[in-house]
């Protein structure tokens, strides 16, 4: 009996291994901001040359879709 379990243990471990692998990337969905509202930004921007965090949050906000669209492209 121990034997045919051990079989069945090693035909399935084969049979699992020859399986293609189904897992895709789950990439995170990106929300398009309005041409008015990225000029709206970037005027603000302009205009409080003192700003330090925002234009750096914006840099890796750009960062991240790009990092989202090659996600995409990768499935």
């Amino acid at each position: 009996m121990s034997q045919k379990v051990l079989y069945l243990a090693v035909f399935c471990l084969l049979m699992a291994s020859c399986s293609p692998s189904t897992l895709k990337p789950v990439c995170p969905q990106i929300v398009p901001w309005s041409a008015e509202f990225q000029h709206q930004a970037a005027a603000e921007i302009r205009a409080n040359p003192g700003l330090v965090a925002l234009p750096e949050i914006a840099r890796q906000d750009v960062v991240l879709r790009d990092q989202v669209k090659a996600c995409r492209k990768g499935r």
